[in-house]
């Protein structure tokens, strides 16, 4: 029987452990495009498109007091490329993001309670191991 334990997912940007996630689906990642997709003909006959779309995206949603905003901050300020990796030690799975960008820059906001902020990295080769 598998357990499901936050504590057994870690995500790496440039090197760099990503901590102090918000609430919620802190962590989300997922291909830009389907894999597959089809045409049927007139005739009914199909074919299936391959796609070599490989871009992906990885979604963050950290607290504002997170130790990790200014590092990413540095990253979306700087330009360059980076790259990430998402592991789940317990389950064995991983998806890794190569020639990535950070978005935009979430909104500047503030309210009674802390709200987590969404941070969005663009990767141009995404892939699920």
């Amino acid at each position: 029987m598998a357990i499901h334990n936050f504590k057994h997912t870690q995500v790496i940007v440039a090197g760099n452990i990503i901590t102090g996630y918000g609430d919620g689906d802190a962590i989300s990642a997922e291909a830009n495009e389907d894999k597959w997709s089809q045409s049927v003909g007139a005739d009914g006959g199909v074919t299936y498109n391959e796609s070599n779309n490989e871009t992906g995206t990885l979604t963050l949603k950290l607290k504002p007091s997170s130790a990790s905003i200014p590092v990413l901050h540095q990253l979306y300020k700087s330009g360059e490329s980076f790259d990430f990796m998402i592991q789940d030690t317990e389950l064995n799975v991983r998806a890794t993001g190569e020639d990535c960008r950070i978005q935009k820059w979430p909104t500047f906001s503030r309210a009674e309670e802390e709200e987590p902020r969404e941070i969005i990295i663009l990767a141009a080769h995404y892939k699920e191991d």
